[in-house]
């Protein structure tokens, strides 16, 4: 392989473990066996998951095959892997249900014939309890509990279930049966990833190559881009929604989104992004994005939009419209009909001058309605027209 298209799939990865394997799989010419595991414990998919896609689509690109491994199996016992405390476990009916959904979205972002799809429970629930005894001796105690967020979890005395001791194993298991050259995932699965390396070395194989990829921050710029963490942009939002909270991420931020999300060629273009204003650069990366997720037309579209309703305050034609009685409060009809999680997180964003009655900010925690038609703002992006009988 070329050294400009070996340097395109070594773009982004923070670890590659062995490189000069790596480089000698690259250059034999046969097609690879590229090795993704996603545990279903939630039905959406976020940019974080995202940025392990598009590096898989890379490869696809070069003609290489994508082994995505559906662990509806190792998702009821729950990956531990950064975690300070035990996963809550899921039934098999809920698994089942994000599997079907986790597949339908993340296949969008591959080529479909260079996908093949592995459910990991047609070989882990057929699997006798001397095959698993053999595959727990592969490795021993002291290597398992050295990582370091069982290290965190035991000296903070929180319980480390053996569940979870036993997870690395059966991950490490999905790379020998399906004969990975190459397992990708993110910065925190690393111990995982090498593991599987020793367990197929153990069974005989030749190891796979690792490789990770940087941990995307969340819209908070601080955790990581979770679910769990409510900080997400998922690309099944509409594409204003997306667009908007680009606009949102924190002015440095922004270009490790452009790097890992914006499929630029290079790092050079990046760099002179960076020579740009701020809220230029940031429109220009938003818009990139929304595009790659959305289509050119649907991020025109946002665009539009943001600059009109955000900038300009212009309140948009087509919002929802709900209907409330007189003497309702505002706040607690917001929370009923689905905008706002919480009467408390209504009074916060009150107080905080987060929320708008026909353009006037308003300042009393519980607004009462009076009979007419009020148009009214949540935040920076959500709508909704209030009719009160």
């Amino acid at each position: 392989m070329d050294e400009r298209k070996k340097n395109r799939l070594k773009r982004n990865l923070t670890n590659i473990i062995e490189e000069k394997e790596f480089d000698e799989l690259l250059d034999s010419g046969r097609e690879l066996r590229i090795k993704l595991g996603i545990d279903p414990t939630a039905s959406l998919i976020h940019l974080g998951h995202l940025v392990l896609f598009f590096k898989l689509r890379e490869f696809q690109e070069e003609g290489h095959t994508v082994c995505l491994i559906i662990g509806d199996f190792t998702a009821q016992i729950g990956d531990p892997s950064g975690r300070l405390s035990a996963r809550p476990k899921m039934k098999k009916e809920e698994v089942r249900e994000n599997s079907k959904n986790i597949l339908e979205k993340c296949t969008n972002f591959l080529i479909k014939e260079k996908t093949k799809v592995y459910y990991n429970s047609e070989w882990f629930e057929s699997m006798s309890a001397s095959e698993l005894f053999e595959l727990f001796s592969k490795s021993t105690v002291a290597k398992i509990i050295s990582r370091d967020d069982f290290k965190k979890r035991m000296e903070q005395n929180e319980p480390l279930f053996v569940h979870e001791f036993l997870y690395p194993f059966l991950q490490a298991y999905d790379s020998v049966v399906v004969r990975a050259d190459i397992e990708l995932g993110g910065n925190d699965q690393l111990f995982n990833l090498l593991l599987g390396r020793e367990i197929m070395r153990e069974y005989g194989l030749k190891p796979q190559v690792c490789i990770t990829t940087p941990i995307l921050e969340g819209l908070d710029g601080k955790l990581k881009m979770s679910k769990t963490y409510g900080n997400y942009i998922s690309p099944d939002e509409k594409a204003e929604d997306i667009f908007g909270k680009l606009m949102g991420v924190d002015d440095n931020l922004i270009f490790k989104y452009a790097k890992l999300l914006g499929r630029y060629e290079s790092d050079e273009e990046i760099e002179d992004l960076k020579k740009l204003h701020p809220f230029e650069a940031k429109t220009q990366i938003a818009f990139r994005i929304t595009k790659i997720l959305k289509g050119e037309e649907e991020a025109k579209r946002s665009l539009d939009w943001f600059n009109k309703v955000i900038r300009e305050r212009e309140i948009p034609e087509d919002i929802p419209e709900i209907e409330a009685n007189e003497g309702d409060i505002l706040q607690k009809v917001l929370k009923e009909k689905g905008f706002i999680k919480s009467v408390s997180e209504a009074i916060r964003i009150t107080e905080s001058g987060g929320i708008y009655v026909n353009g006037e900010q308003i300042k009393e925690k519980f607004f009462q309605l009076k009979k007419g038609e009020y148009k009214v703002r949540i935040g920076k992006t959500k709508f909704v027209k209030v009719k009160v009988k």
